[in-house]
């Protein structure tokens, strides 16, 4: 078996390991880092998936950020793609690799190790459901191009999606934007069921107003595929659908570190300190592969985002080069768009907070620019904080032009604010981008009231 030795070795691309790998060259020059991919994409931007679907981007090309050979030229990183990591030994610092291209192994020692594996779409145990002609997971950007592909060359007209989370919502509109007939499937009383019902309700109001039908407290029995269409049992009847897309959730690949003795926490998640750093020595992970610490609870938690697994990467590639640097934490700060309605969250929901917290809330609703300027928006807002010390413990926003204004409160908890503070901060204001009272004060000033 070939052997080859590397200084830091970086398993898997796209957000966290290419992040990774560039800081650590960054860091010291002279280190050989070598990235290792076995996809055909290293670096892409997975969040814009959706809208390649709907056909707000011409090719699946303009969501790739640096092609391997861009990668490499530009950040000084041996990218090696189609090479899959087989095996990990931390103990000796070693890795099995294997070469898709015609299935050569090779043996890689390295100095420091950075597992940044991501996650996987996650296929439920249901009779009949696995991935076909017709049935589709939304993860990578191979996915995309294959269900791309699909509309292209077959236009169905009806689609069911599996499970009304993010990815569920934003494809629901990506789907309907391709003139399709779109179903969602939800087991839990309310899609966005990590929402509050509030705002559950909202996003459930926008959709049917687009003429997406929604299935709550609704499970998916079996699947049966032919070669013009699928039925779908459900608990609430049987449908037709040209095409299925599971889009119930991901699960941290860590399969690979688990099996070589790193250890792995919530959800299967690689568990990590905070200066990415694992239980073996010199051994690293990022990204959606990783836990984090929840800023306002100090647990590890389990929430895989494309910002978290960027500044995870980062840290962790500098650390792999000798620096020392800590990761602070998250709050699960998250925005999406579904049809004509934003949604935002940041911190604890209100179910959330009150499980750790006596936790009191406030749901106002607003406008998003003066009242008598041109498209002024309705904005809902749920700040949710400590009763006593009304220290802000989380926001949820529905509505419209809502992206800067979870900023402010996710800052806001950052800094430890109570909503007495939130109250005073001095937003900027004019009238075709706020009224003269934020809609954040507005939701502030009521909030202080009730602590």
């Amino acid at each position: 078996m070939k052997e080859e030795k590397v200084d830091i070795a970086v398993i898997g691309g796209v957000a966290a390991g290419t992040s990774a790998a560039a800081a650590a060259v960054r860091e010291n020059k002279e280190a050989k880092v070598v990235l290792f991919e076995k996809d055909r994409f290293i670096s892409y931007g997975g969040c814009g998936i959706p809208y390649y679907i709907e056909g707000l981007t011409k090719s699946y090309k303009d969501i790739i950020v640096f092609t391997p050979e861009d990668f490499k030229r530009s950040k000084g990183v041996d990218v090696r793609i189609l090479h899959e990591v087989t095996s990990i030994d931390p103990k000796n610092k070693s890795l099995k690799v294997k070469r898709l291209e015609d299935s050569e192994e090779i043996n890689v020692f390295f100095d420091k190790l950075i597992i940044s594996t991501g996650a996987k779409a996650v296929m439920p145990q249901i009779d009949g459901l696995k991935e076909g002609e017709r049935i589709f997971k939304v993860r990578t950007l191979q996915d995309a191009i294959r269900l791309k592909t699909f509309l292209n060359d077959n236009a169905p007209k009806d689609a069911v999606i599996l499970g009304g989370g993010y990815i569920g919502l934003e494809m629901a509109e990506a789907l309907s934007a391709n003139g399709m007939n779109v179903t969602i499937i939800e087991m839990m009383d309310h899609v966005m069921p990590t929402a509050d019902v509030q705002m559950s309700e909202a996003i459930e109001r926008e959709l049917l107003k687009n003429n997406v039908r929604i299935m709550t407290k609704t499970k998916l029995n079996f699947v049966e595929e032919t070669e013009e269409s699928l039925r779908l049992s459900t608990t609430n009847g049987v449908l037709e659908s040209d095409i299925l897309l599971v889009t119930i959730g991901v699960a941290p690949e860590s399969e690979l570190a688990k099996a070589s003795g790193i250890t792995t926490s919530i959800k299967d998640a690689i568990d990590v300190r905070a200066d990415m750093s694992t239980n073996f020595k010199d051994v690293y992970s990022c990204g959606d592969c990783a836990t984090a610490p929840h800023r306002l609870t100090g647990e590890s938690v389990y929430i895989p985002l494309g910002t978290t697994a960027n500044k995870q990467g980062r840290i962790a590639g500098r650390n792999a080069a000798g620096k020392y640097e800590e990761f602070k934490g998250v709050l699960g700060t998250a925005v999406t768009k579904i049809f004509a309605l934003e949604y935002a969250r940041t911190g604890l929901t209100y179910r959330e907070a009150s499980e750790k917290f006596k936790a009191g809330m406030t749901l106002v609703t607003s406008k998003s620019k003066a009242h008598y300027y041109p498209g002024n928006r309705e904005v809902q807002i749920m700040l949710v904080y400590e009763k006593g010390s009304g220290k802000l413990l989380g926001a949820q926003m529905a509505g419209g032009e809502i992206s800067k204004r979870i900023d402010v409160v996710a800052s806001a908890i950052t800094a430890g604010m109570t909503v007495e503070e939130l109250s005073t901060i001095d937003m900027a204001y004019a009238p075709p981008f706020s009224p003269v009272w934020d809609p954040v004060l507005v939701a502030a000033n009521v909030a202080k009231k009730d602590v």
